[in-house]
Formats: structure tokens, sequence, C-alpha cells
């Protein structure tokens, strides 16, 4: 049984609109393990000018959620990031560590609105690379502006971004506008980490076999390898995608 790595689930008890309690953070553990999830990237939301949880804070919480993660399997590791909703002033929190890149790495999840103009979002993730940070875009199949643009996508890739879909977009319907979006996008491999964006134990829990099986047969083992195994692995030890 292969071991997944999910960089964005909002698993962190009462920091923002993910899990509620600790006990609704340990069913999701627990659904999050049983998944075959072995690494969990804890990314609370942080926005500029927003109510934000103080990072000692995130880490106590941490600490607590890596207790509960042991008592179900000693090797199941919780680690700590943010996902930024971007501003011009995100990469001055950044490096006073106010905001968090994932688990210590280069990496940072960042997301915009989901209206945001074409330029607004290129220009935010240039800014990110030439200040040294790896931006990842949180959930690429919600953007207007890049919905049916391959050749948008392909501009910010070629930038040096990286795209994150969520698992839960490639199993709904294809009526679905985001569903067919992902579909495209994986077509043209154009996806490089693929997460549960979970926020709870019911409706968003970090479920992710349905997505997984419905990716090996369309694309079959070697692209699920690459996107849920080299590519998260390579995260994780901060090295280039």
């Amino acid at each position: 049984m292969n071991r997944w790595i999910d960089t964005h689930s909002h698993i962190l008890p009462a920091v923002d609109d993910g899990s509620v309690s600790m006990e609704q953070t340990k069913n999701m553990l627990k659904i999050a393990h049983e998944e075959g999830i072995i690494v969990l990237i804890a990314t609370p939301h942080y926005g500029v000018g927003c109510l934000n949880t103080d990072v000692e804070v995130l880490k106590k919480k941490l600490e607590q959620v890596r207790q509960e993660a042991k008592q179900i399997d000693e090797n199941f590791r919780i680690e700590l990031g943010n996902e930024l909703y971007y501003d011009d002033e995100i990469i001055e929190h950044l490096r006073k560590k106010k905001a968090l890149t994932l688990a210590g790495t280069r990496y940072v999840l960042v997301e915009f609105n989901k209206e945001d103009e074409y330029q607004n979002i290129k220009t935010g993730l240039h800014r990110l690379l030439i200040h040294g940070y790896l931006p990842i875009l949180a959930h690429v199949e919600r953007y207007d502006c890049l919905y049916d643009n391959l050749d948008r996508i392909d501009e910010l890739i070629r930038l040096g971004a990286y795209m994150q879909m969520n698992i839960s977009s490639i199993t709904g319907k294809l009526t679905d506008r985001e569903t067919r979006n992902c579909k495209k996008l994986m077509d043209y491999g154009m996806i490089h980490l693929v997460c549960t964006d979970s926020h709870s134990d019911y409706k968003r829990a970090p479920r992710m076999k349905e997505g997984l099986s419905r990716i090996k047969r369309r694309y079959g083992d070697q692209v699920l390898h690459q996107i849920l195994i080299e590519n998260t692995r390579k995260l994780i030890n901060n090295q280039h995608i």
C-alpha cells in the first residue's frame, strides 16, 4: 500500500474555517490515515490585515495534533504551513515569519480571489519567485481567468509556479465546471500536486482513495506516482519538483 503526503489541509483545531475542535481533528486524522495519508501539512489560512492565529499558538496546536497522530501511527507525521491569501505585503510577512512556508521549505501555498484578473495572479506569483519562494497555486481549477485557458496556465508553469488541484474536484460529475477543468489539466500534464484541502470530518473530509483510483484508471501508475509520491517527496525535502 502506498502512503500519501497531503500538502494542503485545515486540520488544526479552531484556527480558521477548518476543524472546529480537537475532537473533529481526531476524526480527521483517523480518516486521513485510513485513506493512506502518512504525512500531512496543516495549512491554516493567513491573510494580511486579517485576524490570523499567532505562529506560537499554531505551533502549540501542532504539537497537540502530533500527539494525537502518534496514537494512531508512530510514523504519522504532521507538519505546519499556511495557505496564504495573496497580498503585496505577504512577502514581508513571510520574511518576518508571521506567515509560514510549507514545512519550513521554500514552497508557499498561495491563493487568490477566484475572480482576480490573470495579470494580478501572474504578477503575484512572479514576485514570490524573485524573492526566493516556490509558489504553489492552490486549487487552480477555481480561477475564472484560468478556466479553459491552457496557454495562461502553461505560462505560469514556465514562469516557475506549480499547480495544485483538490482531489474532490476530480471525483465530481462531468457537468461540474471544476471537474471538467481538472480533467483537462490532468490530460495536459499541468497538475503538480493533488491534495485534500480538507476542512472537516464530514463534507470536506481528508479522503483520497476514490480520486486516486480515478487518476490511476485514467492516467496510469506512472502519473499517480509522479504527482502523489515523487512531487510531494521533493516538496517535503525542499527540492525542485
